[in-house]
């Protein structure tokens, strides 16, 4: 996994950790809800689409990352 160096400082998503400015981290996107579930539906006459769910990306540390492997 390729990993990247911080600008700023930055908390972990895993452990709720400090990422110290200028040291490593990685990123995965984690998906909130369920995307697939999405459906048209007509609001005040309007074809709109109704999200279910979304995906975002998270930052890891490398010592959250190395429990993983």
């Amino acid at each position: 996994m390729k990993l990247t160096k911080t600008r700023k400082e930055i908390d972990c998503h895993k452990c709720k950790s400090k990422i110290a400015k200028g040291n490593h981290y990685a990123k995965k996107s984690i998906t909130i809800g369920r995307p697939q579930d999405s459906a048209m539906e007509m609001i005040d006459g309007i074809p709109t689409m109704v999200e279910m769910g979304f995906k975002t990306t998270v930052k890891i540390c490398t010592n959250c990352l190395e429990e993983k492997l």
